[in-house]
């Protein structure tokens, strides 16, 4: 009788495993399906560097209009960066395809990509730290702080 017991135990805390397991899977999946389509939802709008305060606050926002942005302490690049530990023409943000990526260009002080040196090119993914010197930026995806809503579809005429 206790064998059976233990078999029946056995087999209920093994049917509770399979069931978590399958709502974990299906939790992944939800949220992926999630991000795929907030993702679809963001396409065309562009990107953002999100300057970052020693105390963490964010402070100046630089939009990257074009499809490669230099960062540096030059007036020249599109994302200046007046700080001494900052090269002229730091590095470059670029677009190929549906990403964004990352390049030192021969910096003194290095470009770091979440504290990991950058030796040629990185893929960007969406909060994303890259440190030039001793300026903070977060590679933001999508803003949508400051990206309205769309409008409403429009009817079609029957």
């Amino acid at each position: 009788m206790s064998a059976s017991i233990l078999m029946l135990s056995a087999r209920i805390a093994l049917a509770a495993c399979l069931y978590a397991f399958l709502t974990l899977i299906l939790i992944v999946l939800w949220r992926d399906l999630r991000a795929a389509r907030s993702f679809g939802a963001a396409r065309g709008r562009r990107p953002v560097l999100q300057r970052i305060r020693d105390d963490g606050t964010p402070s100046q926002q630089f939009s990257l209009s074009k499809d490669s942005c230099l960062i540096g302490r030059s007036s020249s690049v599109e994302i200046p960066l007046a700080d001494e530990t900052v090269s002229a023409v730091h590095a470059r943000v670029w677009k190929e395809g549906d990403r964004w990526w990352l390049e030192d260009l021969d910096s003194r002080n290095g470009t770091f990509l979440n504290q990991i040196p950058v030796a040629k090119s990185a893929v960007l993914c969406s909060g994303d730290r890259i440190r030039t010197g001793r300026v903070l930026l977060e590679f933001r995806a999508v803003d949508s702080v400051t990206t309205p809503n769309p409008p409403p579809p429009a009817e079609l005429p029957a």
